[in-house]
This record gives structure tokens, sequence and C-alpha cells, in this order.
């Protein structure tokens, strides 16, 4: 016999029971990853081998020294900073409106709506690495050829995030806008931009983090920044050196980050 269940007591749920399909699923992904992993020679004895490597005596002591001296690492930082500000003030700047016509709310028609949506996607697929490497060929190593790399990586990323914003806005304001006679773009303005705004300042500073992190990988192929120096210390070997720059950039980036993210959760 089940017990009573005393009035006003709060029953157990019952766990739902879990489809046969769920496990075929689980299994097939175990499967896969196994047999992905004996593709690509991946071993676990190397988590065990890393730590052998002789290399790592070369990693101490860090020559701070070095490291602190202006002309060695903190210049190429400061232009790691230019470079993350330019790219952001421009790429951010240029997906203001071409995030508008990528949204199915505030896009004028359907062929402008299709086309950006296509273009962005083509943008996209090409990584800011290959950017780089092509604008160092085209206009020379440098920051030049950095910041209009992330330009181009700051506003993909740029229009993808704040389109999709956009598709969640509430239509009643441009609707209204709209039955009132406005045009398009000033019912845009009116209608849908001050909803937006905040989350389109939050995604520029997350932009900003971004292109930090990134100005510094695209030193490696000549972009400018503090890479260039990395990359010069790792071919003669000054892994000292190299460590001393990677704590130095860690320290700067998690005080923006913690800046970044105090100020996006006042806006959002």
């Amino acid at each position: 016999m089940t017990e009573a269940v005393a009035p006003g007591a709060s029953q157990r749920p019952t766990n739902p029971r879990r489809k046969p399909l769920t496990y075929l699923v689980a299994l097939g992904l175990v499967v896969w990853t196994v047999f992905t992993a004996r593709q690509v020679g991946f071993r676990w004895s190397t988590f065990i081998d890393v730590w052998t490597n002789p290399l790592w005596e070369k990693f101490w002591p860090i020559p701070w020294e070095w490291v602190l001296n202006r002309d060695n690492v903190i210049d190429p930082l400061i232009e790691t900073f230019q470079i993350a500000i330019v790219s952001t003030v421009i790429g951010c700047g240029l997906a203001l409106p071409a995030a508008f016509a990528m949204s199915r709310l505030t896009s004028p028609n359907t062929p402008t709506y299709w086309v950006s949506r296509v273009t962005m996607s083509i943008v996209r697929a090409v990584p800011d690495l290959f950017w780089a490497k092509l604008l160092v060929t085209a206009v020379g190593i440098g920051a030049f050829a950095g910041a209009w790399a992330l330009s181009i990586f700051s506003f993909a990323v740029m229009v993808k995030l704040f389109s999709e914003t956009i598709d969640g806005a509430d239509p009643g304001p441009l609707e209204a806008a709209r039955a009132a006679g406005a045009r398009h773009v000033p019912a845009v303005r009116t209608g849908v931009l001050p909803t937006v705004l905040p989350s389109y300042v939050a995604y520029a500073l997350y932009v900003f983090e971004l292109n930090i992190r990134a100005s510094i990988v695209l030193g490696l192929v000549g972009a400018g920044g503090i890479g260039r120096i990395v990359e010069a210390q790792r071919t003669f070997f000054n892994f000292d050196r190299i460590l001393g720059i990677l704590v130095l950039v860690f320290v700067v980036v998690f005080v923006i980050e913690q800046i970044s993210v105090a100020l996006r959760r006042r806006l959002v």
C-alpha cells in the first residue's frame, strides 16, 4: 500500500525517465571522441611528459629589470593598448549601422537583410590571424596592419552580438514611430536605439577586452604590439623573459577585465 500524503505536504517530484535515444547519443559521442583522439595521436602520457621537459629550467628566474624596462616591454605594451583602442573604435563604430541592417526588426528591406547576413558570414569565417597576415603582406610590418586586422575582427564580432540584441528588442516603440509617420531611419533611431544602446556600450567594452588579447597574438605575425617582442624572445629561446612578459600582461588584462565587468554591470 502506498503511504498517504498529509494535506499541504509537498510531494517529492519523480525524476523524468531518460529515453533510449539519449543513451545512444551519449554513447555515440564517446565513441566518436575516442576515434578522433586516436586519429590525431592523442596520448594521456603527454600530460606527464610535458612536465619533464628540460626547457622548463629556462623559464626561471624572471629578469624583472629587463621586463620592466620601458624600451623593452612597456612601450610595446602601450602600443598594444593603442592598437586595441583604435580597432575597437573603428570596428564598433562601423558595426552600429551594419547591425541594424542585419536585424530582422530594423532592416529596411529583405535584400538588405540577406546581403548583410551573407557578407558578415564571410567576414566572420576568416580568422583574425589570417587578416593580420594578409594586411602585414599588403601594408608592411607594424601596428598599422594590426589595427586594421583587429578593426575587421571587432566589426564582425560586434555586428553578430548587437544584431541579436536588436532582434530581441521590444518592437512596440518602433511600430508606434512608424504609425506616427516617421521614416525608417528616424523611427529606428527613436524607437529602438535608446533601448539597445546600453547593450551596445557593454558589448564594445567586451570587444575591447578581446582586442587586448588578440593584439598580443597578432603581434606574433608582425602586426605590432607586445606580441612582436614575445616572438623575438622566443626565437632566441629567452623563455625567462617571455614568462615575465606574460605575467605582466596577465596582471594588466586582469585589471582591465575587472574594470570592464564592473562597467558592464552598471550598464546592463
